[in-house]
């Protein structure tokens, strides 16, 4: 996958310098006509030798490491840059964990509108009212409800169960002594916690003993239950009985035809303790839950008991993790989004962003053009290209609605507050988050079509050198134009029929191509069947990105030498000669160097930017080069 590079090689000075003459010889090419990638790259690969008991270090590799870093540079600041207002409210947040002052002195006022509302129970009509409000408030009781993406990119809502202290239902039904063990121990924390909140230390043992009782019997429920079931919403509500699951989708701002059960036995028990079970069990259970889940973000009292039962005993941790390492986890884990967020405001230019949409633009352009163009495909092949292609949704970074976070504000002394308006948050906005999701945070470098989705996306950490610089130059379209004029290629590498026959009349002859290539410099030849649909992409994409360079005008010499160094710069890689021969048997694609070279000894233009005469290496003769869309 292509990754983030560091600024160290965003441009390479080229040389055109002739390689000793052989004697009574002319002299020989160019190297640049000899081996483009060796040539391009020669920097990085005497800069970047091959790290022992590696077998492989790329450009790809650093560029992925250098997200990362960014990443963690994010994830260890409690400040923020002027104007970054999503990185200040994320500083905000990682400071508020910090102050173990503030968090004591805050007590329980974070929740003690969740508690009245549990304590407004009197009758069991009550109680489903409750659960409702609870979830609305942003504390997700009982019922876990989730929003996913199907196959084809399309929301729908999963409700599974939610109620248990402990992290599987198998813990509350096990025989084996080690797991009963932890029932006194889970029952000891639910104690603790609710004498925190108002119960005398007697009446808090025999309530912890309840809220075991009502979760053991949501538990062997799930334990026998079904695990998933897709439900028309009136069947799913005849599973669930009293509770009512039209209002708790409601609560999260989500109505739906049908809905995902995970465990439908799981809402029939709940049905029937909605039935059986007495108005105070319910108020000490929900109260149990809501404490739980609060726990983390309270005053020792609530946090000592949960860092000792979930992190020491479950997790098996020496000692607690501190409360700021746990927040910057669970931002990884909960709200990527928001980092993400932040690192593209952080690293990402917004000028060089604009750049890279408006080239992406281009390049989609180019490839229209080619369609219609290519004289070998019928109307109805150029109709459907099309069609998908201007379907297609390009994002180039990060493009969630600009206001989507404007009600996400932490306040640096309120933990439990942040986490609370953090859980609204999620709630309120998991149809959003749905439906923006990413296949990978954008500090992780990514450039994929999604086929399912038609949705073509790179990630922020893609957005830097060696792929685009901010220089305004050939090199992007070289890099990142050629870079997105491939996964365009690859959506349309599906034909049919007669146009799929002359497709592969233009295209077979890359297998004998790259078939010919030393994967080592060895005996080990490129499997040119395996990375056969990749060299397709790779020389489609160099294709599209050179149209669209010269549709603002033909490229002087510099710019086009610029635009071939863009690609050549992106693959710059060392590798373990044993690894790499022992690779080509399931490798989809070729050897860096070939990844170069290949598509680029089939470019005429390539040729002519660096002079190259004669028979040499990086040009194929005029009549065997492969032309795909040129």
């Amino acid at each position: 996958m292509p990754s983030r590079l560091p600024p160290l090689v965003a441009a390479l000075l080229l040389t055109l310098a002739a390689a000793p003459a052989a004697a009574q010889r002319a002299p020989a090419a160019p190297a640049a006509c000899a081996d483009f990638y060796g040539h391009a790259n020669a920097a990085w690969l005497a800069q970047n030798p091959l790290p022992a008991n590696a077998e492989r270090l790329s450009r790809w590799d650093q560029l992925a490491a250098l997200g990362q870093s960014q990443r963690d540079q994010v994830l260890a600041s409690t400040t923020a840059p002027a104007g970054a207002t999503v990185s200040l409210h994320l500083a905000e947040l990682l400071a508020s964990a910090e102050d173990e002052a503030a968090i004591e002195a805050a007590g329980l006022k974070t929740i003690e509108p969740l508690l009245r509302t549990i304590n407004g129970i009197r009758r069991s009509r009550d109680v489903m009212p409750a659960i409702v409000a609870l979830h609305a408030a942003g504390m997700p009781v009982v019922v876990d409800v989730k929003v996913l993406r199907d196959a084809q990119g399309n929301p729908y809502a999963q409700l599974g169960p939610g109620g248990f202290g402990l992290p599987d239902a198998g813990f509350y039904t096990s025989a084996e002594p080690e797991v009963q063990a932890l029932a006194p121990r889970y029952q000891a924390a639910v104690a603790a916690w609710l004498h925190g909140s108002g119960s005398k230390a007697d009446k808090a043992a025999a309530e912890a003993a309840q809220v075991w009782q009502m979760e053991s019997a949501l538990a062997r429920a799930t334990v026998a239950g079904t695990p998933f079931q897709v439900m028309a919403m009136k069947d799913a509500e005849k599973v669930a009985g009293s509770l009512d699951l039209t209002a708790l989708l409601a609560a999260h701002g989500l109505k739906a035809s049908q809905v995902a059960l995970t465990g439908p036995a799981f809402f029939r028990a709940v049905d029937q303790l909605l039935a059986k079970s007495k108005p105070e069990q319910w108020k000490t259970y929900l109260r149990a839950q809501v404490l739980r889940e609060a726990a983390p973000t309270l005053g020792q009292a609530f946090h000592g008991p949960w860092a000792q039962l979930y992190e020491v005993t479950l997790a098996g941790q020496a000692a607690p993790t501190p409360r700021a390492e746990r927040a910057r986890r669970m931002l990884l884990e909960r709200l990527p989004e928001f980092l993400d967020a932040a690192y593209t405001e952080r690293f990402l230019p917004v000028p060089r962003q604009r750049r890279a949409q408006a080239i992406a633009e281009e390049v989609r352009a180019s490839a229209l053009r080619s369609l219609d163009r290519a004289t070998w495909l019928s109307a109805d092949g150029k109709a459907r290209a099309r069609a998908q292609l201007e379907a297609m949704h390009v994002q180039v970074g990060l493009d969630v609605p600009s206001n989507v976070f404007d009600d996400l504000v932490f306040k640096r002394g309120d933990l439990p507050g942040n986490a609370m308006a953090l859980r609204r948050w999620l709630m309120k906005y998991a149809l959003v988050r749905a439906r923006f999701a990413w296949p990978a945070e954008q500090w992780q470098p990514l450039v994929a079509w999604m086929p399912k989705e038609n949705r073509l996306v790179v990630t922020s950490a893609t957005l830097q050198p060696p792929v685009i610089g901010d220089g305004n130059d050939a090199a992007d379209y070289g890099g990142f134009g050629a870079l997105l004029g491939q996964q365009l290629a690859l959506s349309l590498q599906a034909w049919d029929g007669a146009d799929a026959t002359a497709w592969r009349q233009r295209a077979t002859p890359l297998i004998a191509q790259y078939n010919a290539y030393s994967a080592t410099g060895g005996a080990t030849r490129v499997n040119g069947t395996r990375s056969f649909a990749q060299n397709q992409a790779d020389l489609a994409g160099l294709e599209f990105a050179w149209d669209a360079l010269n549709a603002q005008g033909a490229p002087d010499a510099k710019a086009a030498q610029a635009f071939f160094t863009g690609w050549a710069g992106m693959w710059a890689r060392q590798d373990k000669a044993t690894a790499l021969a022992a690779a080509q048997a399931t490798a989809n694609h070729a050897p860096a160097k070939w990844r170069v070279n290949g598509p680029l000894a089939n470019f005429p233009a390539f040729g002519q930017a660096f002079a190259c005469k004669g028979r040499v290496a990086m040009q194929k003769p005029a009549k065997e080069q492969v032309s795909l869309w040129r």
